[in-house]
């Protein structure tokens, strides 16, 4: 009988382990934070996770200004518009496979910044979405596994991949939305409009859902680039550089571009300093202090593509990597600095992905000569440091 309940729990820890609609059910709750633009304000926001790459995500308001229209922004990109009635109440409602008065859930809310602005540009509703749920975790990468009713989007090895028939999606960090080629779409395939992150601003291009999500972008609802579809209205005032509460639990505090409302809301502290690219918020967290610096090298092969991207003098925290070449688009997964340095390599070499490396297509690297931009990505996306180099080529 001993035997037969230990056999009995190695099979549900295994289906836990390798089931996506089973391991990656969750929902998590949270409160928003009235600023001081309008204090009596409340209102929630609401994530569930059904699989791994299916979702809904809702957010109520109420004691907001009648009949008015406020912008939702998920980590600096304008999601939705939400009316209040004559009440002063509201709401919004994303989901992967919209029905109804759905949007289309084009992006990972956890672990995202979620402000509520209005028309003015005053922050009246900030929160910090808490991560639940089935996550890519280390050393796993994003995969695309055949399926009957289209690619399923698991988190694998490289090598669980291949064995089972995967695909890996390079940049990829997240199976919500499903960034797999051929997965169903989300929204309506036809107005497919991506918002990628960009130093200087949410960038609006026409992207394939695959190639949006690949390069970290957000799939919102709109039929073209014009008007502006990702840029909020500015917040009054302009944003300050504001250190938030550690959310990634390394314990070192976050750097966002915030209104000065929302960043007191938040917990948060307005930095000495211009921008995050600079650190402000790492000063004495074990990590460097100064302007962040970034070592780009790359290989260019008739089969093979390889790129390394190094950052040094870092504040302690988790760090991103992109790369980029012509067309191409890789993010790397988010990795904890050592000292005030952190390491990044892509490369479509089996034996470097298999010893950590993201991968790549070996095609990766485009133009003559070969180029590729390196680019170390702080909190919310943002590009702290970048460098272009010519590659090697053999």
């Amino acid at each position: 009988m001993k035997t037969m309940l230990i056999l009995a729990a190695a099979t549900v820890a295994s289906l836990l382990a390798h089931d996506p609609a089973i391991a990656a059910k969750a929902r998590s709750k949270q409160a928003f934070v009235a600023t001081a633009g309008d204090p009596d304000a409340r209102g929630s926001a609401a994530f569930v996770l059904a699989s791994a790459s299916q979702g809904s995500f809702k957010v109520k308001v109420k004691r907001l200004d009648r009949n008015a229209a406020f912008a939702v922004i998920v980590n600096g990109v304008q999601v939705a518009t939400l009316a209040t009635n004559r009440g002063g109440k509201g709401r919004v409602s994303f989901r992967t496979r919209p029905r109804g008065k759905d949007l289309p859930l084009g992006f990972d809310p956890r672990g995202a910044a979620v402000v509520v602005r209005n028309a003015a540009g005053a922050d009246v509703l900030v929160a910090t979405i808490p991560v639940v749920g089935a996550t890519i975790g280390a050393g796993d990468l994003v995969c695309c596994v055949p399926d009957d009713s289209g690619p399923e989007c698991e988190d694998r090895t490289q090598a669980e991949c291949d064995a089972e028939g995967g695909t890996v999606v390079a940049g990829a960090t997240s199976c919500l939305p499903n960034p797999c080629t051929g997965a169903p779409a989300v929204g309506d395939d036809a107005n497919l409009i991506c918002c990628l992150p960009d130093d200087s601003g949410p960038e609006c291009e026409d992207r394939t859902q695959a190639e949006c999500l690949a390069g970290g972008g957000l799939v919102v609802r709109a039929t073209s680039c014009v008007p502006e579809p990702c840029a909020p209205i500015p917040p009054a005032g302009g944003d300050v550089v504001c250190c938030l509460p550690d959310n990634g639990g390394d314990g070192a505090p976050e750097c966002e571009d915030l209104s000065a409302d929302a960043c007191g809301a938040a917990g948060g502290a307005v930095a000495n300093g211009m921008s995050c690219a600079a650190n402000p918020c790492g000063a004495g967290g074990g990590g460097g202090g100064g302007n962040p610096t970034v070592r780009v090298t790359c290989e260019r092969r008739s089969d093979r593509s390889r790129i390394s991207v190094n950052g040094s003098n870092l504040a302690a925290g988790s760090y991103q990597a992109r790369v980029r070449s012509g067309a191409q688009s890789a993010t790397h997964p988010a990795k904890t600095a050592i000292g005030d340095e952190v390491e990044f390599d892509f490369d479509s070499e089996p034996d470097d992905i298999a010893a950590g490396a993201l991968a790549i297509p070996a095609g990766f690297i485009e133009g003559t000569p070969p180029q590729v931009t390196g680019q170390i990505l702080g909190a919310g996306g943002g590009v702290l440091v970048d460098s272009t180099v010519t590659c090697e080529q053999q």
